[in-house]
């Protein structure tokens, strides 16, 4: 696999603390992307980038802004419901 120039690599999980499936997601920096997991993401690892999470493709819908990983999104209201990411 080639490595993109200013490509973005976050790590997503089905379940909290980095269980259940996973897998790295890996895409140009700035450019939205779709999840893997659609609407079914529960822990994120930023590997220290600053993301943007929406709720619907495209990166649309509500967002949220995350700068730090987030082992457990259950404890708040974004468990399940993440579909795109742009950093």
């Amino acid at each position: 696999m080639v490595a993109m120039t200013g490509a973005v690599s976050i790590h997503v999980c089905t379940s909290k603390d980095f269980t259940g499936e996973c897998t790295d997601v890996t895409f140009a920096k700035n450019a939205c992307t779709a999840l893997p997991f659609n609407d079914a993401v529960s822990s994120i690892r930023l590997n220290n980038y600053v993301c943007s999470f929406y709720t619907h493709k495209d990166c649309t819908g509500t967002s949220m802004t995350l700068s730090a990983d987030n082992a457990n999104l259950r404890e708040g209201t974004w468990n399940d419901q993440l579909t795109s990411v742009k950093c």
